[in-house]
């Protein structure tokens, strides 16, 4: 825009101080919005071509350089999880050193799993302390079965002894092979014969 104007100033304007004094031609009489084409068809071809040869030199000549050297610099930070940002603690171009914390995540969802996590422990140790009673009473059980066994061996011991020295003492249904069921099936050739 600012080339517009300054190119108008050598082109247009002096098109129109020639044509309104020179000519004393008037806007307005003379000079119409429709005949200033035709009127100041050369100040307006001249400005546009000063213009664009302007704006085509001054991108041209625009100062660059391949050797510059930033005074900043920057340097990517990536977390080691994923996660929302929930709060910066460093300002935008803040200095920073090593150790500050720069950022903190949204650490919801990590929260929850390890809530979750610290739950299944509970329940494993209680499941775990439930097995541990079940095999404390398995032993008890255990111990009790080998106490009667090992009671009624001596029981057998004891009675046994006792009807070897004197066969009476003792019923026959409690010493080993004692009492038989007086009805039995015979067995003869081949088939049963009969009850006794």
């Amino acid at each position: 825009m600012f080339e517009l104007m300054i190119c108008s100033l050598v082109t247009i304007v002096p098109d129109y101080l020639y044509r309104r004094y020179a000519q004393n031609k008037r806007f307005g009489k003379e000079i119409t919005f429709y005949s200033v084409w035709y009127e100041l068809r050369w100040g307006i071809t001249g400005c546009l071509m000063l213009t664009i040869s302007l704006i085509t030199m001054i991108f041209y000549f625009h100062p660059s350089t391949t050797s510059a050297t930033l005074f900043f610099r920057t340097v990517p930070i990536l977390p080691e999880g994923s996660g929302r940002v929930a709060e910066v603690n460093v300002g935008f171009s803040a200095p920073v050193s090593k150790g500050d914390v720069i950022f903190r995540l949204d650490s919801s969802k990590q929260d929850a799993a390890l809530e979750t996590a610290k739950r299944k422990i509970a329940e494993v140790d209680a499941a775990m302390t439930s097995a541990e009673s079940e095999v404390v009473k398995a032993e008890a059980q255990v111990q009790e079965a080998t106490a009667n066994l090992q009671q009624a061996k001596d029981e057998l011991d004891v009675k046994s002894e006792l009807q070897r020295r004197n066969a009476g003492i003792v019923p026959r249904r409690d010493t080993p092979g004692g009492a038989r069921p007086s009805c039995q099936l015979r067995w003869c050739g081949g088939g049963a014969l009969g009850k006794q």
